[in-house]
């Protein structure tokens, strides 16, 4: 089968995400501490990876133990657009629309919770599961509400209290929906909900205690909910979580909460904000990548040298796998022996290897555009893919996938016999990537974000595409300019960006167009903000995704000019400077698509 084909994680067994799981926790650390902890991340930087991995099965086979033996035990909460975010809880009454979310976000994580036992094979502690049902869970579901006459009952079997459980919550769940569905579908109505009312704190925390007394569990140690995708929770749902967060009872139970840099806000229900360190740990998955491109380079080699090892069976190093285009290598060679040679300096022994270092690629590629044969450079080669993959690894093994694909379908070659990816398959699917990344998530920012506001004549879904053609626009043109760094991927503000660019640049990092880190501003007294275009896009405003890394520092005046005028924000931002080639001016942003 295709080594690199992307698969979902929790569809995929213990035995094969143990074999394929390359160890990133010494990179993410903070994960597995007793603490509560929001892991961020774009889409397919590794976050459900990470918590499938955290699974009690995976944990066994990992420490080769048992369940008594684990540090903590993970119970799996995924968060989908559909699953709790009712329009109709908006026709509630500010006070009822939190005790109603409060409860269907309880009874969520609970009916989550159970489902994830019936995975393991409990069935000899049917005595445990009996006590726990009939004296600890009916008597916190009584507390909240809910009727109990007639469900304390005897049965044969763990599994047959668990499905119980279920069934009792799932009625509960669905007795507050139905509620919900009234109100909404007679605004005027004066029915009151007379159903359960759950919280964390009295409900779910609590049955949670009484889980972790029982013998399979790990003695002492804690329970942690792995509550995936975070940002579809409504406003209200995100602020009772962080309440639960504000609780600090992490040391029985720890929450590990992903988000896609879209959480809605760090307020409770009280207004009052969560703060990091005191109540969380908090890590960015695509920041730390980004600004340590050597752990990343690493974490893809091992990625990809498991993969080929287990589906092709083969010991084949990831570089001659994905070989770059010898040719072009020589020429980049011959421009980084001329540029050396010129700037050879008695005084600074450095002086010749480091601009041909920061030069080489840009005079290839002036010398590329200027030669009748109109060629163009080639992105084939594994450090361009890991280069291009922005800190993202999903956004090497998707390229990969349709290489190896590509080339199988071409040569109608069994997938044991290819032991390389020629480097033509390699730069046209790249190529083919970079302009499907801008296309499908377009689609998608248009549907949530492409309404306007008010009397404005562009949406936020404009100001982003605006945003992305402006900086492609200008990185290009430095690229090649005769500036002293000309592989330019960042933009440092020296002031704070107004609420407006703030909204457009959160989006493009929810997207994963750009990274956030910070950088010592010019006056040496603090810190700038600075914005990284992700190198995904590098094939397509034709960047080098492996140079010398360069930023631009400039007034956020200056970048939010780019929101509505792209064209006048490239001339500003690069005025100062000349470009060898004027002819080779960047296309704008989806010309070709």
């Amino acid at each position: 089968m295709n080594p690199f084909d992307v698969k979902t994680p929790e569809k995929l067994g213990a035995s094969e995400i143990h074999e394929l799981f390359v160890d990133v926790f010494t990179d993410f650390g903070q994960v597995k501490e007793v603490f509560h902890t929001f892991l961020n991340g774009p889409r397919g930087s590794g976050k459900s990876m990470m918590f499938r991995y955290m699974m009690p099965d995976c944990q066994m086979l990992d420490k080769d133990c048992t369940l008594t033996d684990l540090d903590f035990f993970s119970l799996y909460i995924p968060i989908k657009l559909t699953d709790i975010n009712y329009p109709e809880l908006d026709r509630l009454k500010n006070n009822s629309n939190t005790f109603i979310n409060e409860h269907l976000l309880t009874i969520y994580v609970a009916i989550k919770c159970f489902k994830d036992l019936k995975t393991y094979d409990l069935t000899s502690y049917t005595k445990e599961f009996e006590t726990f049902y009939n004296d600890i869970f009916l008597w916190y579901v009584d507390i909240s509400g809910e009727d109990t006459s007639g469900l304390n009952i005897q049965l044969e079997s763990s599994d047959e209290y668990l499905n119980k459980i279920i069934r009792v919550l799932e009625r509960m769940f669905i007795k507050c929906k139905q509620y919900c569905v009234r109100v909404a579908t007679s605004p005027n109505s004066t029915d009151e909900y007379k159903g359960a009312l759950c919280n964390y704190l009295d409900f779910l925390y609590p049955i949670l205690l009484g889980l972790r007394k029982l013998s399979f569990m790990p003695d002492g140690k804690p329970i942690f909910l792995l509550i995936d995708d975070a940002g579809y929770l409504n406003t209200i749902q995100t602020k009772i979580l962080n309440t639960w967060v504000s609780y600090r009872n992490s040391s029985e139970v720890s929450l590990k909460i992903s988000t896609q840099l879209d959480y809605k806000s760090y307020k409770t229900i009280t207004s009052k904000t969560i703060d990091s360190p005191h109540d969380y740990s908090q890590i960015n998955i695509a920041t730390i990548y980004t600004s340590s491109n050597k752990k990343y380079y690493h974490r893809i080699e091992n990625i990809v040298r498991k993969r080929i090892k287990k589906y092709l069976d083969r010991e084949i190093e990831p570089s001659d796998f994905f070989p770059p285009d010898e040719k072009q290598a020589q020429e980049i060679k011959a421009f980084y022996e001329k540029i050396r040679k010129e700037n050879e300096n008695p005084n600074k022994p450095y002086a010749g290897r480091d601009a041909a270092r920061r030069y080489a690629t840009s005079e290839y590629v002036k010398h590329l555009r200027k030669t009748r044969s109109g060629g163009t450079y080639n992105y084939a080669g594994f450090d361009n893919l890991v280069n291009i993959s922005s800190g993202i690894i999903r956004y090497f093994l998707e390229p990969a996938s349709r290489m190896f694909s590509e080339y199988q379908t071409q040569n109608n070659e069994s997938d044991s016999s290819i032991s390389f990816i020629p480097n033509r398959i390699q730069n046209e699917e790249i190529l083919k990537f970079s302009e499907k990344f801008l296309e499908d998530e377009f689609k998608k920012i248009f549907e949530e974000h492409g309404e306007l506001n008010g009397n404005e004549k562009l949406s936020k879904a404009d100001k982003l595409y605006n945003l992305l053609e402006g900086l492609g626009g200008m990185f290009s043109k430095i690229f090649v300019s005769d500036r002293t760094e000309r592989v330019v991927f960042s933009v440092a503000l020296n002031n704070t960006p107004d609420k407006e660019l703030k909204e457009v640049i959160d989006l493009a990092m929810s997207y994963g167009y750009l990274h956030q880190s910070s950088i010592g501003n010019k006056q040496g007294t603090g810190r700038s903000r600075l914005y990284i275009l992700s190198r995904t896009l590098a094939p397509y405003f034709k960047l080098d995704p492996t140079g010398f890394k360069g930023y631009k520092f400039m007034n956020s005046e200056i970048l939010k000019i780019s929101l509505v005028n792209p064209k006048k924000f490239i001339e500003i931002s690069t005025k100062s400077f000349s470009v060898d080639n004027p002819e080779s001016e960047q296309k704008s942003l989806f010309e070709n698509l």
